[in-house]
This record gives structure tokens, sequence and C-alpha cells, in this order.
């Protein structure tokens, strides 16, 4: 008997366990942004705010997949998060909106993100 309890749990587990999984950020997902060689990223004006952006890196001219992990964490802090794309050329970013004391536009976003260029 105790073996049909564990195999029953066991089979709870599984099904609960893919009940709360999310769906993968895709590339799709992302919305446009530029970013210079210095990490200055700029946010579309014309576009609504959002969590997930994406800028074509061959303005980083990173060497190698490494380099690019490696840049990408040195730039990254606790309001935005730069992951590196190699493969694609491309740096996926993630806006922490969540991060901030008060919802926070546009406008401002941009103008932070300015202000953490190297």
């Amino acid at each position: 008997m105790s073996k049909l309890k564990k195999i029953f749990l066991l089979m709870a587990l599984s099904v609960a366990s893919f009940s709360f999984s999310q769906d993968p950020i895709t590339a799709d997902k992302f919305s446009p942004a530029t970013i210079s060689g210095n990490y200055c990223l700029v946010l579309d004006n014309a576009s609504e705010l959002v969590e997930f952006y994406s800028a074509d890196a061959s303005g980083l001219n990173w060497t190698s997949a490494a380099e690019a992990k490696k840049q990408c964490g040195f730039h990254s802090n606790n309001l935005v998060t730069f992951d590196a794309d190699y493969a694609n050329n491309k740096i996926l970013v993630h806006i922490h909106l969540d991060r901030t004391t008060e919802s926070k536009d546009l406008v401002w976003w941009n103008q932070y993100l300015q202000s953490i260029c190297n």
C-alpha cells in the first residue's frame, strides 16, 4: 500500500509542477530598442513601455560568447538586465518595472538608461 501512495504522490507533484510553469520568453515577445557601443540603451518612444527589449549588438564588437556574457553581466544592475544572444548578434534586455518604488513611464526609463551609460 505504501508504494501506491508514493506513486500517487509523485504523480500529483508532477501534475502540480506543470500547472505552475510559465511560457518561455521568446525573441518575438521583445520590443525593439537600440544600443550603442558603450551600452547606452534607448527604448523606442513610439511604443508603450514593456519589460523585454531586443537590440542589434553588432556595435558592441563581441569577440566570443564568453566575452558577450561577461560584458552583459558587467552592465546589468538591479533595474536592468542585459543578456547576450551571441549566436544572433542581439542583446536581450529585461527592464525590471516592478523594482522601482512607484510606476515609471518610458521617458523616465530612457533618462535612467542614459544616466548609467559608460
